[in-house]
């Protein structure tokens, strides 16, 4: 007899899950009929680089959107070097190791300066997380003194 089965599970092309999001993944349906009481939830950095005035403001807002989709704050990286570029930032490299190495899930960040004033170097940065498995959330879509709406990119 035929069978529409295979022997190895069967991963979307380009989808790269970490262990942790399989194991969150592979109990949400025993979560949804009421099986089980918890399911791991979603570790992320909240990664500032900003001046001292700006920093407060963005902190609350980063970690109200983390509180909002139910994600853990493993760490709170802040840096002011603002003027090096991405790369040469110690406090983002530290933000992409939590990520590489499996700590975290996900980057969250005020708005998208905070990664750079370049699009195409925050385009590569996001990039860079994504290949990790991870993403990168912009909790708003500009900085403190032009925009008071949340937005984002998962």
């Amino acid at each position: 007899m035929l069978s529409n089965q295979c022997d190895e599970p069967h991963q979307a092309p380009g989808a790269r899950r970490t262990e942790h999001d399989q194991q969150r993944r592979r109990t949400l349906p025993d979560a949804a009929s009421g099986l089980t009481p918890t399911i791991a939830r979603v570790q992320c950095v909240i990664y500032l680089s900003s001046s001292d005035d700006d920093a407060g403001q963005a902190l609350r807002v980063c970690e109200e959107a983390a509180e909002a989709f139910g994600w853990d704050v493993a760490a709170v990286i802040k840096e002011c070097d603002v003027q090096l570029v991405p790369r040469e930032r110690n406090g983002l490299s530290r933000a992409l190791r939590h990520l590489r190495e499996g700590e975290t899930e996900g980057i969250v960040t005020g708005w998208p300066l905070m990664i750079s004033p370049s699009a195409t170097d925050r385009e590569d940065i996001e990039r860079e997380i994504q290949q990790a498995g991870g993403f990168l959330y912009t909790a708003k879509p500009s900085g403190p003194a032009t925009s008071d709406t949340a937005g984002g990119t998962p």
